[in-house]
């Protein structure tokens, strides 16, 4: 019974989601649906089936703005429970310096990476092994650019943060080493995603994410890097096809911004840990090493 209570509180944040996702697909679904009929109508079975399908279409249609109203409801439930775990800790978090330079490290290692990976794909034309990829990113794509940016760019980043690299991440630290709690967040980040290369993808941008977090001390630099991230995806997406030169270019050009700002990230001290009975002495004065 431990065991699966254990199990619970670790998948728990993702089943939600998920449960806040099916419920606002099946209300749209069920408004929509009644929004084409009136009440005292009958419908024969292949008007029944015709509806069906017209409301997958406009559900397919509007992926984006699906995940973006279960984000809204999903932050604030997960970031309470968040914080709650976060109190747990016999440790507190101080930094010793201003945000500013870890969090440029944090932007300049993401949008290397993203912009690299991305690259990659679009040169060696990857997304033509993967269909649930091709049609996931063209159902995506083809909404509102405002709406683009502002789920994919901001609410989903937040709300999956949440999920991951905080409840998920936080609550495995109390079961397993380090290793073992780090390949298990980014398995479950791939797995949610669901399509071959974004598996792949979110794993490796998950040990990334995690890496970020362990450097820099809070949990705002994986936000940021998510962020950072998506919101490069969706300019890439806006962009022409480059020449064979010009992706090669940009590959590696991208790769080593990455690289600098993960090893700006390695060699920075930007935190230190503090015993919670020795924090309320302590946190108010530290110094800036900048």
């Amino acid at each position: 019974m431990n065991g699966l209570k254990r199990a619970w509180g670790i998948v728990s944040p993702m089943v939600i989601f998920l449960v806040i996702q099916r419920v606002i697909s099946f209300s749209a679904a069920f408004t929509f649906m009644n929004s084409k009929v009136d009440a005292a109508e009958i419908l024969s079975d292949k008007q029944i089936m015709e509806l069906q399908i017209n409301a997958a279409e406009m559900l397919s249609n509007n992926i984006v703005l699906m995940s973006g109203i279960a984000a809204i409801l999903s932050i604030p439930i997960f970031y309470r429970a968040l914080n709650k775990e976060w109190m747990k800790r016999p440790y507190r978090i101080l930094p010793i310096c201003g945000p500013f330079r870890r969090y440029i490290y944090v932007i300049l290692s993401a949008v290397g990476m993203t912009m690299a990976f991305n690259l990659a794909v679009n040169a060696f034309e990857l997304f033509r092994y993967d269909i649930d990829y091709a049609q996931l990113a063209r159902g995506i794509y083809s909404e509102p650019l405002f709406m683009q940016v502002v789920v994919i760019g901001f609410f989903m980043p937040v709300v999956e943060e949440l999920m991951f690299r905080g409840l998920i991440y936080e609550r495995l630290g109390q079961y397993g080493n380090e290793a073992a709690r780090v390949i298990l967040t980014s398995i479950l980040f791939g797995v949610y995603h669901g399509t071959l290369i974004q598996i792949a993808y979110a794993f490796v941008f998950s040990i990334l994410m995690i890496f970020a977090y362990k450097r820099t001390g809070t949990f705002w630099a994986p936000v940021l890097f998510h962020i950072s991230s998506n919101l490069s995806s969706l300019v890439l997406n806006q962009m022409n096809p480059l020449s064979s030169m010009g992706y090669s270019i940009g590959i590696v050009a991208f790769f080593l911004l990455g690289m600098f700002g993960l090893y700006g990230l390695k060699q920075g001290k930007f935190y230190k840990i503090i015993p919670l009975q020795r924090f309320s002495m302590e946190k108010n004065s530290v110094e800036c090493d900048e």
